[in-house]
């Protein structure tokens, strides 16, 4: 995924990330701007969709390393068995500090409904896993840093998320349009 700045706005009615999502879902989606009443129940399930799986792939990220004895390769394991040296591993110490700080933001909403269909949660209907705006952008601007430090370390240079992103969006929306 490429995260450039992203539009105004994107609202949600749960949850507000910022990505490829937005790129589709400029200014968040209304049957009161779709003209085709079924094109906007499919579009709504998409929207939807995409949201709680980008979020579901972010808490996903925060896992840790060792659960269950299970192996969870994520922020976690990369910071704790990377074999970085003391200055690498200290920079991406720092950064998965920060990026856990956002997630931990979605932690209920991973757990009452992007993982579970928590009932009361449910029946609740109250927002879950809110963060500030621009929170958001700030998040995978420093994960883009801890890859970046990581493909570098290992690979060699910059590791770039999907940079067409945008423009894959922007073609589907024309696609859809004809």
């Amino acid at each position: 995924l490429s995260f450039s700045p992203p539009p105004p706005r994107c609202p949600s009615r749960r949850v507000r990330p910022r990505s490829a999502h937005c790129a589709l879902f400029p200014t968040g989606l209304t049957k009161l701007n779709i003209k085709s009443p079924l094109a906007s129940e499919g579009l709504e399930r998409i929207n939807t969709a995409s949201q709680e799986h980008l979020l579901h792939e972010i808490c996903k990220l925060h896992d840790p390393a060792l659960q269950q004895n299970q192996v969870n390769l994520g922020i976690d394991y990369i910071v704790r068995f990377g074999g970085w040296d003391d200055e690498v591993k200290h920079e991406l110490s720092e950064l998965q500090t920060q990026l856990n700080a956002f997630a931990d933001k979605l932690r209920k909403a991973r757990s009452k409904i992007l993982s579970h269909n928590d009932l009361e949660a449910i029946l609740e209907g109250s927002a879950l896993g809110a963060f500030p705006t621009g929170e958001d952008v700030e998040y995978f601007n420093a994960l883009q840093k801890f890859v970046n430090i990581v493909h570098h370390n290992v690979i060699g240079g910059d590791f770039t998320f999907n940079k067409n992103a945008a423009v894959e969006a922007a073609a589907l929306l024309t696609l859809l349009k004809h």
